[in-house]
């Protein structure tokens, strides 16, 4: 048992006084941090942490740690959006009152769901101490953010995720195991690791105690054991079929980011076959959903009903298959992937909500006689299907597109047209419409109005489309969405100094208070910052846009009239560019279809866009034949249809001389599995060794739940072993070719049961460790260890495509950046307009020494009280925003300004005989700006007083709250 944070006493205090469990969550943080000890608490005092945890949680940092800056709440009703999206302790709160009332954290009428507070914690390593010893877990800052299925049924409080720094995980993943086999006490209640993955343990509530001591009030809804939660979920009796890795794999489904629809009735859940040819499955992770239902989710989920969605990703239970329990019945199935459009119109216009799920998207069996929650006959959706255009491709398309005969100079053309774009849109800067569409391009180019709405939709982004991964980033289990907690929450402004977080929000936010780049230096230089560091990231990781191109889902031909070859690209709304400067709603002719990880020769294709009038609801995805001998998905990077996405390309230089590689090369060679161990353990010879549930039972499936905490850096060596066979031994060579299968096997090791034998990671080691190829290095790349060099190019292979593209990508990019700095002017007068309020405030002490002398010692005190305390701030901004200021994080450099602003802001004391709180804030913003003309400092703690004075000089103005601010755009449709 490991002691993370209890204390005996204590905890019956904490119940005696029902001290709910965000403030006690609070105090063990302080105590894993060491800022105190339980010993340090005075029960008395504990009268004051009493009631809701939005009042009390907050005040346990003052109490107990007076120094911290959240203990200041001079801040007033600034922040309040930003507290609103993070802060937990509300959403504690309103699960505790639904607890008390024994109902569930499901969807409620009034849209309120619960799940969305997120746990977490770090572990520490201690050097020297015993086995059980050698490790600590600090708690990080509880956050609100998105729902999981499980944290919906059992409370936030339930799940707790501990994250294992890269080092620790390096060091031998045995010891880790052990460490995560003990219970972890946490105010008093212990938790157990049901899952790993990577770098992370997912730890849940139970119901032990020990020695009669009773579960805490806070426990609500009351935990389970840990073999009933186990049951909830994953059954072991009820899949038996499954091997054991297979079996605790399927934990991260109840882990990942979604939220609640609408709940069938497991009448209108039904079964469909799934399409099968040889051994191949056509239709693989996708079933259908009726209209009925796509129109309750659109109300539900707030989605706009014009934009009913073709397809959503979600995750339900209910139909019933044929004997899996082992009293011959049939059992209960939970589903998991893609929900397309019926294609039968009589039965997709049913007003009934129904979904057709097929057996290739069953994960788990429950017994025919188990009955459902709520939770599990709710649709939990993922996201819904949409259509991204134009899409980029990274160095793995950009190989195979080479490598199957697209010539290097049409990747170099397009190159220097993404560098040009990047630069030259910013440069623009006379014309009546100059300045509006700089802010335009700014905000695509940032991403502003997405990541606004992703900010305030929080846990919810992603579902809505505001939150979107690349595509070679996307992670199947969806686990990465547990943040830590820092004081700040990154990218939000800082609502006291009206300067945003981000450079580009930072330079609409400029442009739009009518400062320039050729007369605002402040601007000049960020928009300089914007635009090297857009040059500097694609350089670092070269991704060419395609103008013609796009990415959506993949999913079956569900009328079954297309082709083997033809795959129909059909948008509901966007206008894809065509060859001649022609737009249209749909692809037709030759297309490339693509999909990472893209590895081998035949992971991309060249098939026929076509459209097919039975198809013509099936808008915003790539829909593929199901004709053939094998499932088409399978050939892109071995895919299915349960919400995989592909990149379709039709640019006519890229596509014409294409040429598909043979379908060999995606056949792994037949001793591939000799370079594997595969643990074979199945869940039915496991319950034959152990019998029914027991605690020895509990030991050997928590040794398969924890078998994801693996170093999860073999997955990239395996990739950085491919990238160095294809350039030293050519894309197609049997090792290349060995080591791509290689790769995908270890990417899907932790469901599969395979290990590499250590023997073949050592040859592998031997033969193709080492540093990466020259393209793949910047600048800015640590310096290489000892005197190895980058590997060579075998001089009977031609010349590779990234040698071509980077070498002139960096030599294009020095050359466009040199001209942009040429652009902006050298030398910049301070702005009259910034100056004035100060200027004038000095004119009316002058006439005030003349007109009333008695007056006038009042009036310069209270200047020269401004001046000193605008100097004091400008200071402290030398001393803390240096040169290793840009090294920190983002929300420790947000931390440093917003005190830095909030010190500006409420001295000096504003009870002021001559000059109004106004007048206050603009006299120090302007003082600041004469001070630091370059306004580095005056812009960062008083943008919004220097935005209103620059405004007002120009004319006519109109002052608009925040939130209504955030929400503003500007359509490229308004542009002349």
């Amino acid at each position: 048992m490991y002691y993370q944070a209890h204390h005996t006493h204590l905890q019956k205090c904490f119940d005696t006084k029902e001290i709910r469990f965000g403030v006690q969550w609070q105090i063990a943080r302080q105590v894993t941090l060491g800022h105190m000890t339980y010993e340090d608490i005075v029960v008395p005092e504990l009268d004051k942490l009493k009631g809701p945890n939005r009042i009390a949680a907050p005040l346990v940092e003052r109490l107990f740690c007076p120094r911290d800056r959240e203990a200041d709440g001079a801040t007033g009703a600034f922040f309040d959006r930003e507290k609103a999206a993070t802060l937990p302790w509300s959403e504690l709160d309103r699960e505790h009152e639904s607890a008390l009332m024994e109902d569930c954290f499901h969807r409620q009428p009034d849209g309120w769901y619960g799940g969305k507070v997120h746990f977490t914690a770090s572990l520490k390593s201690h050097e020297g101490g015993s086995m059980g010893a050698n490790y600590g877990i600090i708690l990080n800052r509880p956050e609100l953010g998105s729902s999981t299925r499980l944290s919906r049924q059992f409370g936030s409080y339930a799940i707790l995720r501990i994250r294992i720094p890269r080092q620790l995980m390096n060091k031998g993943q045995s010891k880790l195991v052990e460490f995560f086999y003990q219970r972890f006490l946490l105010c008093g209640v212990y938790y157990r690791a049901f899952y790993a993955k990577d770098s992370s343990v997912f730890l849940i509530a139970t119901n032990e105690c020990d020695y009669g001591v009773r579960l805490p009030r806070h426990a609500l809804p009351r935990p389970l054991s840990f073999t009933d939660f186990l049951n909830w979920h994953n059954p072991i009796v009820f899949n038996k079929p499954q091997t054991m890795s297979k079996w605790a794999s399927r934990f991260a489904l109840g882990l990942s980011n979604s939220v609640p629809g609408i709940t069938l009735d497991p009448a209108n859940i039904f079964l469909v076959d799934d399409i099968v040819v040889g051994d191949s499955v056509m239709t693989d992770g996708c079933g259908f959903i009726n209209i009925a239902a796509l129109k309750k989710l659109c109300a539900v989920l707030d989605w706009d009903p014009q934009s009913r969605p073709t397809a959503i990703q979600c995750r339900i239970a209910g139909a019933k298959v044929g004997c899996e329990s082992s009293d011959g019945q049939r059992s209960l199935t939970y589903f998991q992937g893609l929900l397309i459009i019926h294609p039968d119109p009589s039965t997709s216009m049913s007003d009934i909500p129904g979904v057709w799920l097929r057996p290739s998207q069953i994960k788990i069996h429950y017994h025919s006689g188990f009955t459902l929650p709520k939770g599990q006959v709710t649709i939990d959706v993922l996201r819904s299907s949409h259509i991204r255009y134009p899409s980029s491709l990274a160095a793995e398309i950009l190989v195979n597109l080479a490598e199957n005969g697209v010539p290097h100079d049409i990747f170099i053309d397009l190159m220097k047209e993404n560098v040009d774009g990047m630069i030259d849109k910013f440069l623009g800067w006379e014309g009546p419409d100059a300045m509006f569409r700089l802010w335009y391009n700014v905000a695509a180019a940032g991403g502003v109005v997405a990541a606004r709405k992703a900010r305030e939709m929080g846990g919810e982004a992603r579902m809505r489309g505001f939150s979107e991964k690349d595509e070679e980033d996307e992670d199947e289990d969806d686990l990465d969405n547990f943040q830590d907690s820092p004081q700040s929450t990154a990218w939000w402004a800082d609502e006291i100094s009206g300067c945003p977080s981000s450079m580009a929000e930072t330079i609409l936010v400029l442009l739009d208070a009518g400062f320039t780049p050729q007369e605002c230096p402040f601007l000049a230089e960020k928009l300089k910052n914007f635009i090297r560091s857009s040059v500097k990231a694609f350089l670092k990781h070269p991704k060419l846009e395609v103008p013609m191109s796009c990415s959506a889902w993949i999913v079956p031909d569900p009328s079954g009239t297309l082709a083997p070859d033809e795959v129909q690209i059909l948008a509901k709304d966007a206008k894809f560019s065509l060859p001649g400067d022609t737009l249209s709603h749909f692809v037709l002719g030759d297309v490339l279809l693509a999909r990472y990880p893209c590895k081998l020769p035949t992971d991309i294709q060249k098939v026929k866009a076509v459209v097919k009038p039975e198809l013509q609801n099936y808008t915003d995805v790539i829909v593929c034949s199901i004709q053939g001998s094998r499932r088409f998905a399978e050939l892109l990077a071995g895919g299915d249809y349960d919400g995989d996405k592909a990149i379709a390309i039709w640019q006519p230089a890229i596509v014409t001389p294409f040429k598909n590689a043979p379908l060999h090369y995606s056949h792994p060679p037949k001793d591939l599995m000799d370079n594997f161990k595969k643990d074979e353990s199945m869940v039915s010879h496991l319950l034959e060794i152990q019998g029914c549930p027991s605690p020895s039972l509990e030991s050997k499936m928590q040794v398969f739940l924890l078998g994801g905490l693996q170093d999860s850096s073999l997955v990239g060596r395996y990739s950085n072993f491919h990238d160095i066979s294809i350039y030293t031994l050519g894309y197609n060579h049997p090792e290349t070719i060995r080591l791509a299968h290689m790769f995908c096997h270890v990417l899907d090791s932790t469901k599969s049961g395979l290990a590499v034998l250590p023997e073949v990671l050592q040859k592998d080691i031997r033969k193709f460790h080492g540093r990466a190829p020259q393209w793949k290095e910047t600048e800015d790349d640590t310096v290489h260890e000892g005197n190895e060099l980058n590997p060579t190019r075998d001089p009977s292979l031609p010349s590779f495509v990234m040698d071509m593209v980077t070498a002139a990508a960096r030599q294009h990019s020095d050359m466009k950046l040199s001209r942009m700095q040429q652009a902006f002017p050298h030398s910049i007068s301070p702005d009259s307009a910034l100056l004035k309020p100060w200027n004038d405030a000095k004119e009316r002490a002058e006439k005030i020494r003349v007109l009333d002398p008695g007056n006038a010692g009042r009036m310069d005190l209270e200047l020269s009280r401004i001046q000193s305390h605008v100097k004091e701030v400008l200071a402290e901004f030398k001393a803390k925003v240096g040169k290793k200021f840009t090294g920190f994080k983002i929300e420790r450099r947000q931390d440093i300004l917003r005190d830095l602003a909030h010190h500006f802001a409420k001295n000096p004391d504003p009870s002021c005989l001559f000059f109004s709180q106004d007048e206050l804030a603009q006299f120090k913003a302007s003082y600041a700006y004469k001070l630091d003309p370059e306004g580095k400092f005056a812009f960062s703690v008083a943008m919004r007083d220097l935005g209103h004075i620059k405004a007002r000089s120009l004319g006519p103005t109109k002052t608009v709250q925040l939130v209504f601010y955030d929400r503003f755009a500007i359509k490229k449709s308004f542009l002349r």
